[in-house]
């Protein structure tokens, strides 16, 4: 049976629910060491992943990480030394490491001395290892290896091995970001399984990204950070985390409500920051890249104290520039302090906060069908083309938050988490897009064909949001059963403001092949409130989840009851409910690396505002079946995933292609509707690859098959979810030989036709995209710790549409190219 040692907490909650006798609950037999002089700068408990390695090697990683100097006297053995993951004290790690290897440690007034003498040092007792494979890492810090990361806590809260959770979970790594050049998010996404991106088209206010079909961006309740909801208001005010400042980014798909309360059924991001740690090196990014966009960026951190008690980091960045589509400018602030107290051998805590400022306009448009789905006599309207009004193009968001992260050990079976967040959020927005309701029979356009009708709007809310998630974690056995169980309660509260305006003074239609604009002269002096909104939305959950080990069984148990009500402070109606969801799940592990799963979970989601009619939406509830196949074969760097998935979705919220003639959505071009019920049945295949030779490579597959079952649309597919996904990219560097510094990436993405609207009136063409990397250590010439790069997306500059319903068509991205300069020290 293999037992974690001291591993990270990740569970609890109010324990008073959960009447345990502590008793009865035996902690896992661990080794015992004998007690020995201790040095007085050693770290106290400390977070270390080092894989399975040449022995000196390991010794020096563990080394490396925790910042205590481990000498030996030579001639060690030539053995690979255990892998280490988890939050240990350096007892634990070293016991772990040297596990097997006839050798014992001592520590000395100026760190740690290994021998194969037992004399006054302490003896190796036989003690379990979790993870042999030479590939582990810690679940909210850097992956150990490029692209291939073996460890998450999406999916369980805990630190849990990805072959082991029955669910298929995407995780893209910091080097597979920076290799491809992601400036977002969603860019980082782009290669995963199940995952679509940017098919609302091109928006520089939010990351757009669906999941088998789901909306899961920043319009959605599904994207979190270090495992807290993005907060979301009424109207433009959402958020955006800068990319640069996350260590990986995680997509679990499928239901998550029993862990995290009102989600899609189509699954959750998870970004997780950047944080504190030992082995920290320090760099500094200047960036120049297409329409004008330079960028400047940083990366500190270290031990602040020098005896490895307080660990800093400070992340920050700025970038300003143009967009791709015309009279447009985009500029970003971004600075992410934290800081790491280990305060005893059982307690630590990290600070964590971040601070955005974005100024500028907004790319997204609602262009009209005639002229980029069908064409006019005069052709298709440019890629580039921006049909509002510069003096009245402006997108400008402030958010910042600050929160904590708290671990405490109680014992060897108790332990004890909180995750605490504050966040705050303040958008204006303005812009002059087409008139609410576009012409279907001329597709938007005025009948010569070329002029377009156009309407003014402004916008302006704030947020501010209290989170906090308790955990209570045990480990114990019951008889052959291993349990590494959760119990929390966790908490939102959010009160949002949004004010939306129409300008009523005149707007001269524009004309689309030869644009002019007349200016905003009057447009603030002329606003007529359209919608004015302020809302207090409180979520409480209350849930438990057991993780089960029984020889090479791994079970998922979980159940959870939400509560969720919303106070309006306006004169709109509140809303009061609650849900029992849960899940339960299965996974074999077999000694050659191939873990066959199946499991079933629910989802339940809230869904404020109204329909066309006027009434308020009815909360959504969701259920997945899936089942599938993971491979990771024995001390490889590489993970397969094949998974099946019948999915269900109650009340889905689309748009309304149809509403009442008297509807008073029609003056916001906003109308939406419940289409009753939806199925999505699909195969997803994702494969993760990292080798010692240089070569890394990430593929995916992805096949849906939508289908309204119940409803007005009874038999159309949905919206926005593309039959088949394909991508794969390839990256290798050179280690050796002439061309040693050298590396190499090339990748193309596929996505089938679709409809863009829940009427399935307009099917958008399929497309293919290219990207590449090209990037030079300057090591190799002398310059030590430089790197140069050249980066590029959709380097053919395919002219894609990504979304068209009755209100307009977007475009995709158009080629960026990007050239850096790193160092790194």
């Amino acid at each position: 049976m293999h037992m974690r040692i001291g591993m990270t907490p990740s569970a609890g909650v109010l324990m008073g629910c959960f009447a345990v006798s502590l008793g009865a609950l035996a902690p896992p037999a661990l080794a015992q060491a004998v007690d020995s002089p201790r040095a007085s700068h050693r770290p106290q408990r400390v977070r270390v992943a080092v894989p399975a390695q040449d022995l000196s090697r390991a010794l020096a990683n563990l080394s490396q990480q925790t910042g205590v100097p481990i000498r030996h006297a030579g001639g060690l053995p030539a053995i690979t030394a255990n892998a280490v993951n988890g939050t240990l004290s350096l007892d634990q790690a070293l016991a772990t490491l040297l596990a097997g290897s006839g050798l014992t440690w001592r520590f000395t007034d100026d760190g740690v001395w290994v021998e194969s003498d037992a004399s006054e040092s302490h003896r190796l007792e036989q003690v379990e290892v979790v993870d042999q494979s030479p590939v582990a890492e810690y679940a909210w810090g850097a992956a150990s290896k490029g692209y291939l990361a073996t460890h998450s806590a999406t999916a369980t809260k805990t630190d849990a091995a990805l072959l082991e959770v029955p669910q298929s979970i995407s995780v893209v790594t910091r080097q597979e970001m920076d290799d491809r050049g992601s400036d977002t998010v969603m860019d980082a996404l782009n290669y995963a399984a199940g995952v679509s991106t940017e098919l609302s088209g091109i928006d520089s206010r939010v990351d757009d990204i669906r999941i088998r079909g789901f909306d899961a961006g920043s319009w959605s309740n599904n994207m979190y950070l270090d495992g807290l909801r993005m907060p979301r208001g009424g109207q433009w005010t959402t958020t955006q985390v800068d990319a640069y400042g996350l260590e990986r980014v995680e997509v679990m798909k499928g239901p998550a409500a029993v862990l995290y309360g009102q989600v899609a059924p189509g699954g959750l991001v998870n970004m997780v920051a950047k944080r504190p740690a030992h082995d920290h090196r320090n760099e500094v990014v200047l960036e120049a890249g297409s329409f004008d966009q330079y960028e400047g960026a940083f990366d500190l951190g270290g031990d602040l104290t020098g005896d490895g008690q307080v660990l800093g980091r400070l992340v920050g960045s700025y970038n300003d520039g143009d967009a791709q589509v015309d009279e447009t400018e985009l500029s970003r602030l971004y600075l992410a302090p934290s800081a790491t107290w280990f305060v005893s051998d059982d307690t630590d805590i990290t600070f964590l906060s971040y601070y955005q400022k974005d100024e500028g306009g907004s790319t997204y448009q609602f262009l009209p069908v005639q002229g980029l789905l069908y064409p006019t006599p005069y052709g298709y309207i440019d890629r580039d083309t921006f049909l509002g009004e510069p003096d009245w193009n402006t997108y400008d968001r402030e958010q910042w938050a600050l929160g904590y992260d708290l671990n405490h050990y109680f014992n060897d079976v108790w332990s004890f988490r909180q995750n605490v967040k504050y966040s705050y959020v303040d958008s204006l927005f303005r812009t002059v897009v087409s008139s609410p309701r576009l012409t279907v029979a001329n597709g938007g356009l005025n009948a010569d064909n070329r002029t377009f009708p156009r309407r003014g709007v402004k916008g302006e809310g704030d947020l501010r949001s209290i989170q906090a998630d308790n955990q209570f974690k045990a480990r114990f056995r019951t008889g052959g059963l291993s349990h590494d169980m959760v119990m929390g309660v966790d908490y939102l509260r959010s009160h949002w403001q949004a004010t939306r305006y129409m300008v009523t003074a005149n707007i001269t239609d524009i004309d689309v092949f030869n644009p002019v604009y007349g200016g905003a002269a009057g447009f603030e002096e002329s606003l007529a409130v359209q919608i004015d909104q302020d809302r207090i939305e409180r979520q409480t959950g209350v849930y438990l989840q057991d993780l089960i080990a029984l020889n090479d069984w791994r079970f998922t148990l979980g159940a959870r009851q939400d509560y969720f009500k919303v106070d309006a402070l306006d004169d709109a109606d509140s809303a009061d409910d609650d849900a029992l969801t849960w899940r339960a799940g299965a996974t074999y592990l077999f000694d050659n690396g191939l873990a066959p799963y199946a499991s079933y979970a629910t989802s339940f989601e809230p869904l404020s505002g109204d329909d066309s009619s006027g009434s308020p939406f009815e909360p959504s509830e969701g259920k997945q079946y899936e089942m599938g196949l993971k491979f990771q074969p024995p001390r490889s760097n590489s993970l397969i995933t094949l998974s099946l998935f019948d999915l269900y979705q109650t009340n889905l919220v689309v748009t309304d292609g149809n509403p009442p003639a008297n509807a008073e959505c029609l003056s916001t071009g906003s109308c939406q509707r419940q289409t009753g019920e939806t199925r999505t049945r699909g195969a997803e295949l994702e494969a993760k690859m990292w080798h010692e030779s240089g070569l890394s490579v990430t593929a995916s597959y992805t096949h849906l098959d939508t289908e309204v079952t119940e409803g007005d649309q009874e038999g159309n597919e949905k919206p926005l979810a593309p039959e088949n996904m394909a991508s794969l990219w390839l990256d290798y560097q050179w280690r050796q030989g002439a061309l040693a510094g050298l590396g190499l990436s090339a990748g193309a993405r596929y996505v089938s036709s679709l409809y863009g609207d829940a009427e399935n009136l307009y099917r958008l063409d399929s497309y293919t995209l290219y990207d590449a990397s090209l990037r030079y250590d300057l090591s190799h010439l002398g310059a030590r710790g430089v790197t140069v790069a050249l980066t590029g997306r959709n380097l053919k500059d395919e002219e894609y549409l990504t979304t068209c319903t009755v209100y307009g068509c977007s475009f995709g991205s158009a080629r960026n190219i990007t050239a850096s300069v790193k160092y790194r020290w």
